[in-house]
């Protein structure tokens, strides 16, 4: 009976919500709000773990999820006051946990490739506490520096600490979230009617970007125009919400002018980035259309997984009597941002506490999406070990439009050899120590902004590193420390780590093909593949690589090689765009279009160019090492029938370890010439001599 009512249940449940998406789509009647239908699926189902085991699991974290969005609707100012007034511009979509969980990361089609059947949370792991559970056993950090006083130090200099805000801790901008940053015509942080008092936190750097949440705990996707939030006066306008560093310092109309001369379709004016743009440079339109449509986001769906913070409210009925009250709010705050408990587990190893985790990087940094064409594809591979990993290969990164979003690190690591190896997160970082203070020289001045000696206003990062490339690479440190050309000054990182991740979304701008230009965070893949035409980041069968206003990207993904290996691109290796990039604006901006300093000529427009570049470097000296390879065999087989001296024998054999020495060297630096040309080429052809003076010996000898 009980299996009879759930299916009744279920079906009056998706009957209402199909109803009331089909008039939503239709008419754009804002009024009949619903969660999303994956969310609707889920709770009239009620198939979780919680009532039977006492266990939350996806299902029950959806679930839970309800009644915050009853309260929304009910009681958000957007509801009560803006809406019943005809005074929101732009459609509204919930994007609630059923859509960010499951259907986002295409969770549900996993399991067709899976031997789990089921939903999937592809792109988010659960966290240990729900912030809308209470009471909580959370202490706050502070209780943990008691103890733990060095790696409280550490955390409290890096950006984990500080990843949300509240007005007033914002020394980089001189606390004026209502001014422009870098002068005249580019954002201010808050967009317009978005006041300090009407927000309970800022979320992100100025790094990178900078989003708000509103005194009610929902994502800021808007503004207002022609009055205030706090006021409800106005009218809410979907978009222009988000604050964006490289649009508002670096990416000028004079910058994005020069970029049209190579793509002629590269934006310049602000229309002309259509729904990703804003009223002014610098505030572009994140998780909304500007003007168009707008997302409907608890805090609790999706930013307050890997921009956490936790109150001390007993009840939920506490903590929703403060909702509205931002300093309600902010004065029960017991943690906020990547705090020691999100890591370590609530109380730690104190009494009560939930479990003591050694790390938990995962959480925000393995941020993977499901592609069913990948799965598909490598189901009907006819290597046995792809087609046994087909679920598994069918994964690639979380992408924002076209390039891989924040939090991927991990998941782009996941599919290489440096992760089959054992590498992992904390091998090379310290996560107490994720950031460390670079100079910034490059704002533009007339704003608000200062420097404050400190990593807040700082536009680079240089976390502390407990391994670096060299500590593995011995071969191409070597090679790399005795190189005096043009690379000489160039970091490992630049090449085989480029910047090609997009925090902002900032889809405008992309333009894959092309190395940018929205590129804020490092990758994680390593391996270069020296090929003309393979390309990193790519769209499905039948999508185009480059698109026009609107545009309209949709599950591109990472390509891998036929190890099942992800890769970088010559493209992205070496002809890449990116402000964010420390590493460029010291070198001359390398090769990028835009940013090099370089003569014109060394300006990398396309791929096949690099290409040729790389050829021309490793050409000869894998001709060499072909060469000598073979003839040190030959000597070797000579050595077994040619009577010599003592000290020729011995002679040659010194000859020909020293050779094969340098051949070992370059097999294991493995870039054939490009860490080094000249230094290569030397090491190679002495190589060569000493082959040639064993060989003479020989012929001598064999006279």
């Amino acid at each position: 009976m009980k299996k009879v009512n759930r299916k009744l249940m279920l079906g009056l449940f998706l009957s209402v919500g199909v109803m009331a998406s089909a008039s939503f789509a239709s008419s754009q009647d804002n009024s009949k709000m619903q969660m999303s239908k994956e969310a609707q699926h889920i709770i009239a189902e009620n198939a979780g773990t919680k009532d039977t085991r006492g266990v939350v699991t996806l299902k029950d974290y959806v679930i839970q999820e309800k009644a915050r969005y009853d309260w929304i609707f009910k009681n958000h100012p957007i509801f009560t006051k803006y809406l019943p007034n005809n005074k929101v511009v732009g459609k509204l979509s919930v994007v609630d946990r059923g859509e960010e969980f499951v259907e986002g990361g295409h969770g549900n089609d996993f399991q067709k490739y899976s031997k789990r059947k089921g939903v999937t949370s592809t792109m988010y792991r659960l966290p240990a506490t729900d912030p809308l559970v209470f009471p909580n056993k959370f202490i706050g950090p502070d209780k943990c520096g008691e103890c733990h006083a060095a790696q409280y130090e550490k955390w409290s200099r890096s950006r984990h600490s500080s990843t949300v805000r509240f007005p007033g801790e914002h020394p980089e901008v001189s606390n004026e979230l209502n001014k422009s940053v870098f002068g005249p015509d580019t954002a201010s942080i808050l967009p317009k009617g978005i006041t300090p008092d009407a927000i309970y936190c800022t979320i992100g750097h100025l790094r990178t970007k900078m989003g708000y949440f509103d005194a009610w705990l929902l994502r800021g996707t808007y503004h207002v125009v022609d009055g205030l939030l706090k006021d409800g006066t106005g009218t809410v306008v979907a978009g222009s919400n988000q604050f964006q560093r490289t649009w508002a310092n670096d990416l000028t109309p004079d910058v994005a002018k020069e970029i049209r001369k190579y793509i002629p379709n590269f934006p310049v004016t602000l229309e002309e980035h259509g729904d990703n743009s804003g009223y002014v440079r610098g505030l572009a339109s994140y998780a909304a259309k500007y003007k168009k449509g707008m997302a409907v986001q608890a805090a609790s769906s999706y930013c307050q997984v890997c921009h956490p913070w936790k109150f001390d409210f007993k009840t939920t009925k506490e903590f929703e009597a403060a909702l509205g009250n931002a300093k309600e709010l902010q004065k029960h705050t017991i943690s906020k941002g990547i705090s020691c408990e999100e890591c370590h587990g609530a109380g730690g190893h104190l009494k009560g506490g939930e479990g003591l985790m050694t790390s938990n990087c995962e959480r925000c940094h393995q941020r993977f999406s499901f592609r069913p064409f990948l799965a598909e594809k490598y189901r009907n591979s006819k290597d046995p070990k792809m087609k046994a990993r087909a679920a598994e290969l069918g994964l690639t990164s979380k992408f924002k439009s076209a390039g891989p979003g924040c939090g991927t690190e991990g998941s782009q690591s996941y599919f290489t050899a440096h992760y089959e190896a054992g590498m992992r997160c904390t091998t090379c970082h310290d996560p107490h120590d994720v950031t460390g203070y670079v100079v910034t020289d490059t704002a533009k001045p007339g704003g608000v902004y200062q420097d404050t000696g400190d990593y807040l206003s700082s536009f680079y990062t240089k976390p502390s590193i407990r391994k670096s490339c060299a500590s593995c690479h011995k071969e191409a440190a070597y090679i790399a420390d005795n190189t005096k050309d043009t690379h000489s000054k160039v970091s490992c990182q630049s090449c085989h780590m480029p910047y090609l991740m997009s925090c902002e979304n900032f889809y405008a701008v992309q333009y894959q093909d092309h190395g940018g230009f929205d590129t804020q965070r490092r990758s994680h893949i390593w391996k270069i593949d020296v090929s003309p035409d393979h390309k990193t980041l790519n769209p499905p069968d039948g999508q185009p690589r480059e698109q026009t206003v609107p545009k309209k990207y949709k599950d591109w993904y990472i390509a891998k090689n036929d190890e099942g290996h992800n890769y970088i691109d010559l493209m992205w290796a070496c002809g890449k765009t990116s402000w964010a990039d420390k590493d460029m604006v010291d070198n001359k901006g390398c090769h990028s279009i835009v940013q090099s300093q370089l003569k014109n000529t060394l300006h990398f427009k396309d791929q096949n160019r690099i290409y040729d570049e790389v050829i021309g470097w490793q050409k000869p000296i894998k001709k060499i090492y072909s060469e000598v390879t073979v003839a040190i065999k030959g000597v070797y087989e000579m050595l077994d029938v040619t009577k010599l001296s003592v000290e020729d024998r011995s002679r040659v054999n010194e000859l020909i370890e020293k050779a094969q020495e340098t051949m070992d060297l370059i097999k294991k630096d493995g870039s054939w010439g490009v860490h080094g040309f000249k230094f290569t080429e030397r090491r190679a052809k002495a190589a060569k001599a000493y082959v040639e003076e064993a060989q003479n010996i020989l012929s001598k000898a064999s006279k």
